[in-house]
């Protein structure tokens, strides 16, 4: 289990699916989601992704692969240079 202190963050193959992601996750009550930079110790990318707090792991990571699974690139956990990967798509 993620440490509950930390923050989980979500990635996905487009910036439309990060803004829906931000807004499913909100509606769905999960508290502390905002948008921020890709940690680059997640992904070399440059871009964006939806973060939230690590304690709403397992809500966030339902809801997110019920409602964008397709376009889902990978979940993250951790906090300042050390993120565990908690689910990737297969390619």
């Amino acid at each position: 289990m993620a440490d509950s202190t930390g923050f989980g963050v979500a990635t996905f193959h487009s910036t439309h699916s990060v803004l829906k992601a931000e807004r499913i996750l909100k509606d769905a009550g999960l508290d502390k989601v905002r948008l921020v930079p890709v940690p680059s110790q997640v992904s070399s990318d440059c871009g964006v992704t939806v973060r939230f707090l690590a304690a709403d792991l397992d809500r966030a990571r339902e809801i997110l692969l019920a409602a964008l699974e397709d376009d889902l690139e990978g979940i993250y956990t951790g906090a300042g240079e050390a993120w565990e990967t908690i689910f990737a798509a297969e390619e």
